[in-house]
């Protein structure tokens, strides 16, 4: 088979016509619509535990005895996950409104992406590399979620067999670049996990690049996102999941 990236011409550097805003939204609800099982498997993934330390606690208060020192040590945990389940909540809650002029480094921005995408789209045949090891150039937190998002879902979505897809960057002295690229062509695609909505296509990305202020090309199986260097004005709070990944 061969290594489809799309049917329309990809070398996108011209300008495209500015998008209405209900093309925005259009973008910004599938690009969100897509995110939501990631985005709910992140929110639920610190309470998991929480139910069986509780089944621990029940045990050991149920004996003769119970080792009270051990069951506070068990409570402070609950604490310490209910803490941390919290913190999540507000930073998944964050993708669907975000609080202006928060900014972060890029490359904890590409980082929160792929953190949140890599698993869902290793199921589908693609392994990311994320090489970008340091990038400290603030750029708009919500701009790289929504636009690099997006063309990470679209890129995928064009695609009919797996590759390896690599993630760089470099920061200029107005606007960080980052790069996506696909490797050589691997297996066929395997039988994908129907997520219940549809594809993103380019336009998609085009409509959100355009209302963050972010350039964008493509030519062949790369594309280049410009962002703008931003201003230190307001960071998020560290969250476990931006820390794990």
């Amino acid at each position: 088979m061969r290594h489809q990236v799309n049917s329309t011409p990809r070398n996108s550097a011209a300008a495209p016509a500015k998008p209405s805003d209900t093309q925005v939204e259009a973008a910004r609800y599938a690009v969100l619509r897509r995110l939501a099982p990631a985005l709910h498997h992140h929110m639920v993934r610190p309470l998991q535990p929480i139910g069986l330390i509780h089944g621990m606690v029940q045990h050991k208060l149920a004996g003769p005895a119970p080792d009270l020192k051990s069951v506070r040590e068990e409570g402070d945990k609950i604490s310490e996950f209910i803490r941390s389940a919290l913190q999540e909540c507000n930073d998944m809650v964050a993708w669907l409104a975000p609080e202006p002029g928060v900014v972060v480094p890029a490359d904890r921005g590409v980082c929160e992406c792929v953190g949140l995408l890599a698993t869902m789209l290793h199921f589908c045949g693609f392994r990311i590399s994320n090489e970008i090891e340091e990038l400290e150039a603030a750029v708009q937190q919500h701009a790289i979620r929504m636009v690099l998002s997006a063309a990470l879902l679209e890129m995928t979505d064009s695609m009919d067999r797996q590759a390896p897809l690599s993630i760089s960057a470099v920061a200029g002295d107005d606007e960080v670049s980052i790069t996506l690229a696909f490797g050589p062509p691997q297996d066929d695609m395997p039988n994908r996990y129907e997520e219940g909505y549809r594809k993103l296509v380019w336009e998609d990305v085009q409509a959100l690049a355009s209302a963050e202020n972010v350039a964008l090309s493509r030519q062949a199986h790369q594309v280049v996102l410009r962002f703008p260097i931003a201003t230190q004005t307001q960071s998020p709070a560290l969250s476990m999941f931006s820390l794990m990944h």
